[in-house]
């Protein structure tokens, strides 16, 4: 399944390097934490996102870009990263396709990304303990 594609934001982007910036930053924090699958370079992910991105997925996010821990992330967090991108780029006075891929861009995105994934480890742990301690109980059953 698709999280995100190139051709969703093309027409209001106006080309393929602004309409997957956002993409592309989101797959080079997953590929630098571990999250993204084996298949992802975080090393080239990291040097140019967008780029890297465009050439790897062709423009296109989805599932297997992922490991399991990071389509579990992704897919609980993904929608409020992007409402971080157009906070942040409306802060700035440019529209969401105009984020400039800077290392103040991608320190930003990074920070918020890692907080997001702080919360949502614990959240989990307790999710699996959660389970775990209702399987006991019903096996004791």
């Amino acid at each position: 399944m698709a999280i995100d594609r190139g051709d969703y934001h093309y027409d209001s982007a106006g080309s393929w390097e602004r309409a997957c910036r956002h993409i592309g930053l989101y797959l080079a924090w997953a590929a630098a934490r571990g999250l993204a699958s084996e298949e992802h370079d975080a090393k080239a992910a990291a040097k140019n996102p967008t780029k890297y991105f465009i050439g790897a997925c062709d423009t296109k996010l989805w599932d297997d870009d992922f490991t399991a821990t990071g389509l579990a992330f992704t897919n609980a967090t993904y929608t409020s990263y992007l409402t971080e991108v157009e906070r942040y780029a409306k802060k700035r006075g440019i529209d969401d396709y105009a984020i400039p891929e800077s290392a103040e861009t991608a320190q930003h995105f990074y920070a918020f990304l890692d907080k997001a994934l702080a919360s949502y480890k614990p959240k989990a742990k307790q999710a699996k303990a959660k389970a775990k301690t209702k399987a006991k109980a019903k096996a004791k059953r």
